[in-house]
Order: C-alpha cells, then structure tokens, then sequence
C-alpha cells in the first residue's frame, strides 16, 4: 500500500510541476513575467516537492 501511495504522489507531483511550468511559460510568452524571472521560478519548480498532508 505504501508503494501505491508513494507512485500516485510522485504521479500528482509530476503533473503539478507540468502545469507550472507551462503557465510560467505562457506568462513570459504573453510578456507578464521577465526572463529572469521565468529562468528562477523554473529552478524553484524544478528543486519543489509536493508535501502530502
């Protein structure tokens, strides 16, 4: 049970970061955010782990 639980967090965890970084993408695209900024929200979206409670 444990493993289940451990592949569907990494599975939700995984699916979270996809949709940050496309709406990181999308804000730099439309001209929101700078590249600066979208290079370190990328590094924090890349380094953050989803914390089940």
């Amino acid at each position: 049970m444990s493993e289940q639980k451990s592949t569907e967090q990494r599975r939700k965890e995984t699916a979270a970061k996809i949709w940050l970084s496309y709406y990181n993408r999308v804000l730099y695209e439309k001209g929101v955010i700078t590249e600066r900024e979208r290079n370190k929200m990328a590094l924090k979206i890349d380094g953050w782990k989803m914390t089940m409670s």
